[in-house]
């Protein structure tokens, strides 16, 4: 499958690393930000097939983003890669039928989550 990518992540390690792990797997990275309101323009701009994102990052959160990306097109795949791996936070992805990865992740499995 041939999926188009954003990330974004407050880390840029982070944002490095995806984006070469990704790279080196046949997946498109079109485009990387590191806080919330640069991952809508992103979206807005790049219209990828999916948004892997941090939810704790600073000018908008993950979960901001997400309910802006989400305005835009309810069907665009989302996948939440986060250390708040907290019941709370959990519970609210569930509801915004977000996929979340918590940190540390193993790389096969945003792989899996990109393609499936």
């Amino acid at each position: 499958m041939n999926n188009s990518v954003i990330i974004v992540d407050d880390d840029q390690d982070t944002v490095r690393l995806f984006r070469e792990f990704l790279e080196e797997n046949g997946i498109k990275v079109i485009g990387t930000g590191y806080d919330g309101v640069t991952a809508v323009k992103l979206y807005k701009e790049k219209k990828p097939d999916v948004v892997l994102i941090d939810i704790m990052m600073p000018n908008g959160s993950g979960f901001h983003a997400i309910k802006k990306i989400q305005e835009i097109n309810s069907k665009v795949k989302i996948i939440a890669v986060s250390g708040d791996n907290s019941y709370s936070t959990e519970e609210k992805l569930e509801k915004l039928s977000v996929r979340f990865i918590p940190k540390p992740f193993n790389l096969e499995q945003i792989i899996s989550a990109i393609n499936n």
